[in-house]
């Protein structure tokens, strides 16, 4: 591993704040690429937005764990490896608790229909 993993990892968990925040606020509309997709959130533009705006935080915090790692992977050397795992494993986590917290607040809504 190199700094360039680091770098990478930076730009990825910008990424996906971003695009956590982008579909909680609409400006990402439902679709087959990014976002959560499961058969529930794509169900229809309702429930993709519920689903987006409880994970949104859940998101953010993933991509800022993931950019956080890469920025010490990129900087430390002897903690690469360490920092790169970690990130992964945060964004991994994060990312599965906002999709449960988003498929909850469907159900408080009861939908889909």
């Amino acid at each position: 591993m190199n700094v360039a993993t680091g770098l990478v990892l930076v730009a990825a968990g910008v990424l996906v704040a971003i695009v956590g925040r982008f579909t909680a606020t609409g400006r990402i509309p439902r679709n087959g690429l990014v976002g959560i997709r499961t058969a529930r959130s794509k169900a229809d533009d309702e429930s993709w937005l519920i689903v987006h705006r409880a994970a949104q935080p859940w998101l953010i915090g993933g991509g800022a764990a993931l950019a956080v790692a890469g920025a010490v992977a990129a900087a430390a050397r002897a903690a690469r490896p360490a920092a790169v795992i970690a990130g992964c494993a945060l964004l991994v986590v994060l990312v599965v608790a906002g999709t449960v917290a988003g498929h909850a607040a469907l159900r408080h809504h009861g939908l889909p229909r």
